[in-house]
């Protein structure tokens, strides 16, 4: 028995050793991420613009509900996911109101964001609209130690709470053949440092700013191809999506996607009604990180009123 408990032990010694080094890198970790990338990646970024440009609260005609789920890495536990949420609602011709809801969830931490978004319609030309939004609201950040499973461990005794308010802004320009956006979803630098009962955590969000565009080409009568791009920019550094779409009867589009140096995938998304549509993406790891996993899904659901 004395030997089988020594075993026990040390097996058990060893997996909170484990768990401790998964924790300080997810540390290490969360110090690049949240500054290189606190907001989430979308493949769908064509279909998804209200999630991190307010000004596109303005587009909608009618009132629309959208929701997005992604699921990175998918065969890596506590691997990220994210949900997003809006409702856009049209209040005239000319203004527009929304509010997004967007859910990370990665390994021990948990953020949600909310936001309330306003729009406003400005006509160039006849054929030529420009929208200014703002939005403004916070993150809800959770770290929870006790998932863990480490027990009375001092230092990881006190789960992380906290939340920091913001606000953003962005344009969008829309044409009959051409789209174009600029946008800052969050435009307030936030930092937290906790070193309560001896618990030390930091977090750093800064500035990023979003610029898209796109061309719609007709090819015939039915078809229609839309090359697009969208850059991220922060101050560690810009990641570029690359995306081209043909588009078929009005109904579907199909399409692939090139995120520079990171990964490669495609997407579908089909309008089955005038009140609704559905979307899909797959991405592969294309980057030189080597690691076993089965790609990222990303499914998207727009309903209209």
């Amino acid at each position: 028995m004395g030997i089988k408990s020594t075993v026990t032990h040390k097996k058990e010694s060893m997996k909170n050793i484990y768990k401790i080094i998964i924790l300080f890198a997810f540390i290490i970790g969360s110090s690049f991420t949240m500054k290189a990338q606190q907001e989430p990646l979308y493949t769908l970024y064509r279909y998804t613009t209200n999630f991190y440009n307010p000004a596109a609260f303005g587009l909608n005609e009618r009132v629309e509900f959208k929701s997005n789920f992604r699921s990175q890495f998918t065969n890596i536990d506590q691997a990220p996911e994210t949900q997003s949420f809006y409702l856009g609602v049209p209040v005239n011709d000319r203004i527009g109101i929304g509010f997004t809801a967007i859910i990370d969830e990665v390994f021990i931490e948990n953020a949600t964001s909310l936001f309330a978004s306003f729009a406003y319609k400005l006509q160039l030309t006849e054929k030529t609209d420009l929208y200014f939004g703002i939005q403004a609201g916070g993150t809800f950040v959770n770290i929870d130690f006790t998932d863990l499973g480490l027990g009375a461990d001092p230092l990881f005794a006190q789960n992380v709470n906290d939340f920091n308010p913001n606000i953003g802004a962005g344009i969008y320009i829309k044409n009959e053949k051409y789209f174009a956006s600029l946008s800052s979803p969050r435009i307030l630098t936030s930092e937290r440092i906790d070193d309560d009962s001896g618990v030390l955590t930091s977090a750093n969000n800064n500035l990023q700013v979003y610029l898209s565009g796109g061309y719609h080409l007709p090819i015939s009568g039915n078809v229609i191809f839309t090359p697009s791009a969208l850059l991220r920019f922060s101050d560690k550094e810009t990641i570029t999506d690359i995306t081209g779409t043909f588009k078929f009867l009005e109904r579907f589009e199909v399409g692939a996607n090139y995120r520079i140096d990171r990964s490669l995938g495609g997407l579908l998304y089909i309008s089955i009604q005038d009140w609704l549509e559905i979307g899909y993406a797959y991405e592969g790891n294309s980057s030189d990180i080597n690691i076993e996993e089965d790609g990222t899904h990303e499914v998207g659901i727009a309903l209209k009123f």
